[in-house]
């Protein structure tokens, strides 16, 4: 079971839906990936204070090569709820 839980605001559901098929799946796989561990190594730390911001890229998109940048925040585990990983932008582009 894992420890955190990923969220994806409304507000950023028509930026995925513009995506073509290979980069919305470039997406759930980064996604799914954070779930796990939203430190990965291949994550980025971005610099502000007071908050986890991090960056991390997917892998080229199957039929575009396109990489997507997901700019999210890390909610730490309190008590016996999760850690939220939130999603902040979601930035694509050649």
């Amino acid at each position: 079971m894992t420890r955190w839980t990923v969220e994806v605001p409304p507000r950023l559901y028509e930026e995925v839906a513009h995506l073509s098929p290979g980069g919305r799946r470039a997406v759930h796989d980064v996604l799914d990936a954070l779930a796990v561990d939203p430190r990965d190594p291949a994550s980025s730390t971005e610099p502000i204070a007071g908050a986890e911001l991090r960056r991390i890229d997917t892998d080229p998109a199957k039929d575009t090569g396109d990489r997507i940048t997901v700019l999210y925040r890390v909610h730490r585990p309190e008590g016996d709820q999760p850690g939220r990983v939130e999603v902040i932008f979601i930035l694509a582009g050649p």
